[in-house]
């Protein structure tokens, strides 16, 4: 196989991983200048006969399908090719240079429940785009999750064992459980429904949930136990001191029953972000140890780290059912590490934390009134020192509790509690991934000065970070302010030459202002861009409506609604271009259908009295 082209334009460089139903390798595109590297997985098909090669010929279409739907999301691995050779079978994806989540989340190394809430956010954030397509990934676990080294996001892998819901004939469409028979995923990641066959969105958010904890306790989920009467996760014996809010967000997570959790990984993620701030602190408490840089000092968190690390490949999961031992699979069995080709040592890790023991308290206490002030100052010392450790690896965790007691000489009343926060003291580039994630937070709550206060403060700490003008862009539409939100996302699309949602955003602050025919191709290059996105074609299909082009409009809405068929505002544009073309029974099915999903949406209610008025119902 090695010495030969596969699909007659790849080269074998090595074998990444085998499994019980698939190889993975490294090779090189020849076909394209510079001989790119991509990765290839090959479906071991072991019996020949017709209808196994059937079978396997479907799962890889399935997968091929899906991939390609789902690859145009940034933190997504893109398809590039499809093959059948010889009766095998091949998918060609992009090569992640990074390293796996695995490596950094160490049994018995607890992270900070800072760093916990913002990698959930990460995780649900790429899988809100996944459920958006109508696809349940059913395999979220560290292994299929790589921090990418150029710009330090999350990839998520391995979609061989996804389900697109709206493929199956026997859809449920309140819960979207589907007529899977076999149970495919992860020991531990997997609720009860998966085991019986049958995944909904929320098993994916069970899993998401299942990530957190583990990271949280430093425990593999194998080894919690369940409550014997409620069969929920006896988790936070595990984590005493996580916080009640986040605690809480964590158990509707992993709840027993799917519907007792969040239903989707945008459920989810809006609970996340409405916790309270994880970088705000206490001064004057404790540090608590997280080696960011994941198991043996790998794996860079942030963009511009020159730590050496294993590189890890992107590969894609078969479908495997009740992977036990920890969160490994068949697919996963190499290990990359320092005595790997191209792979440098970095840096041990820091020695452990040190405490102040209660001696040293006790004698601080008897210590007069005037070392406080003293105290206070060396605390104040601390922050540049405290910033420091965290940006080589530490996490910076306050706990108010510490200031009870007798301890010392005052009462926490007595004492000012400033709020410090941390991400405003990181280095630049950092500064505006941070200020721009808090703008977004501040725009979904529909704070929009203060949203577009904190984009400004971002790209004043990167003049040319391209999230930080979307959002400015975004947030200028929100404040009716469409000028100057084109502007904004002119800049996003000149730092970033490939930028779907500047495209949308673009055309949305267009229409604001009339300018249809231009809203309109904005529309159509996004389509062109991500046919994926689910709101471009509906601003496309709004678009062709107001110009009188209802054909049009609806075909553009079809699209829509197939990748998003709850949005009530889809389907009452869908009604609006029926109505047009005098199809009232049309404009009342769709009509309805909105007012299911949304019974005060003003405009599905006028439109639904109006059909029903011309045709004298």
């Amino acid at each position: 196989m090695d010495q030969t082209l596969l699909g007659g334009r790849y080269q074998v460089i090595r074998r990444l991983g085998s499994g019980g139903f698939s190889r993975t390798f490294l090779v090189n595109d020849v076909h394209l200048p510079n001989h790119p590297r991509c990765v290839i997985k090959q479906l071991k098909v072991q019996d020949k006969d017709t209808g196994t090669l059937d079978m396997a010929r479907r799962l890889f279409d399935t997968e091929a399908r899906v991939l390609y739907q789902l690859g145009s999301h940034p933190q997504i691995p893109a398809l590039m090719a499809h093959f059948e050779e010889d009766q095998e079978f091949y998918l060609a994806q992009e090569y992640i240079e990074g390293s796996r989540l695995s490596r950094h989340v160490e049994e018995g190394k607890p992270w900070s429940e800072t760093r916990v809430v913002l990698l959930l956010q990460e995780v649900l954030e790429i899988l809100s785009f996944v459920h958006g397509q109508q696809v349940i990934h059913r395999d979220i676990k560290p292994s299929n999750l790589i921090r990418r080294h150029r710009d330090g996001k999350l990839v998520l892998i391995d979609f061989g064992a996804v389900k697109q819901v709206t493929s199956s004939p026997l859809l449920d469409a309140e819960t979207g459980a589907t007529n899977i028979t076999v149970a495919i995923g992860t020991h531990g990641y997997m609720p009860n429904e998966q085991y019986a066959g049958k995944p909904r969105f929320s098993s994916d958010v069970y899993a998401v949930g299942i990530l957190g904890i583990r990271a949280l306790t430093g425990m593999y989920p194998q080894k919690i136990d369940e409550d014997p009467i409620t069969s929920e996760l006896a988790w936070r014996q595990y984590a005493p001191e996580v916080s009640s809010p986040l605690a809480t967000v964590l158990d509707k997570m992993v709840r027993y029953d799917f519907r007792d959790r969040y239903p989707t990984a945008q459920e989810a993620l809006a609970a996340l972000q409405n916790l309270p701030n994880p970088l705000h602190g206490l001064v004057g408490t404790q540090i608590y140890r997280t080696w960011m840089k994941g198991t043996r000092g790998r794996g860079p968190t942030f963009p511009g780290d020159d730590t050496n690390t294993a590189m890890g490949p992107t590969e894609t999961t078969e479908p495997t059912a009740f992977a036990d031992d920890q969160d490994s699979t068949s697919l996963f069995p190499v290990d990359l590490d320092s005595s790997h080709s191209g792979v440098l040592a970095a840096s041990p890790p820091v020695e452990p934390k040190r405490s102040m023991t209660p001696g040293l308290m006790s004698a601080f206490s008897k210590r007069h009134s005037w070392l406080l002030m003293l105290a206070t100052g060396a605390v104040l010392g601390t922050l540049g020192l405290g910033l420091g450790l965290w940006r080589s690896g530490f996490t910076i965790g306050f706990q108010p509790a510490l200031l009870s007691g007798n301890v010392l000489p005052f009462q926490r009343a007595e004492v000012p509690s400033p709020l410090i926060d941390f991400g405003l003291l990181l280095p630049a580039e950092e500064k505006a991934v941070y200020l721009s994630r808090q703008g977004d937070r501040l725009w979904s709550q529909g704070r929009y000065p203060d949203a577009l206060a904190t984009y400004n403060e971002s790209v004043a700490a990167q003049s040319d970070y391209a999230p930080a003008y979307l959002g400015r862009c975004k947030t200028l539409i929100s404040l009716k302010r469409p000028i100057e939100a084109i502007a904004a996302c002119d800049d996003a699309l000149a730092y970033s030459t490939y930028y779907p949602a500047a495209l949308r955003s673009k055309g949305n602050a267009e229409e604001q202002q009339g300018k249809l025919l231009a809203a309109l191709a904005l529309y159509e290059s996004t389509n062109r861009q991500m046919p994926a996105m689910f709101e471009a074609w509906l601003d496309r299909g709004r678009v062709l409506q107001k110009l009188g082009r209802s054909a049009e409009a609806i075909a553009a809405i079809d699209q829509a609604i197939a990748r998003n068929r709850e949005s009530a505002e889809a389907w009452t544009v869908r009604g609006e271009a029926t109505w047009a073309l005098n199809r009232y029974d049309q404009a009342i099915i769709a009509s309805e259908k909105a007012l299911q999903l949304d019974p005060d949406y003003a405009p599905a209610q006028d439109l639904r009295q109006r059909a029903r008025e011309t045709i004298g119902r």
